[in-house]
């Protein structure tokens, strides 16, 4: 009894994590940002790792907001929009202001960067 409880649980946390496993892509892409940004604003490990895990959170929530919903333009650039205000609101926390804004300097720079690819 006590190994099918066990088993029981194993499977429902196997079967949770596998249904919201982020694409390798989204977070590929929240990897080379963050290693950029930090990169150029000199972040240490710590910094540089709350940085991954809020873009990350950014572009997955994008990607699950915009991905085969057929939006106009207008729709997705009020997605973008929020999502910039809801990144900025998390970056606070973690970073002081002036980090912030040297964050999403960075930020569109490296996207510009690399959405012309």
């Amino acid at each position: 009894m006590k190994r099918l409880v066990v088993f029981i649980l194993f499977l429902s946390f196997s079967l949770n994590s596998l249904a919201q496993k982020i694409p390798k892509h989204v977070v590929k892409r929240a990897h080379s940002a963050s290693e950029h940004i930090s990169n150029v604003l000199n972040f240490n490990e710590t910094q540089q790792n709350h940085l991954h895990e809020i873009l990350i959170k950014k572009y997955d929530s994008n990607r699950k907001s915009i991905h085969g919903k057929n939006l106009s333009q207008d729709q997705k650039r009020e997605i973008y929009r929020a999502s910039f205000i809801e990144t900025k609101k998390d970056l606070s926390e973690k970073f002081s202001p002036n980090e912030v804004n040297m964050i999403n300097k960075h930020h569109r720079e490296w996207q510009k960067k690399n959405n012309k690819k």
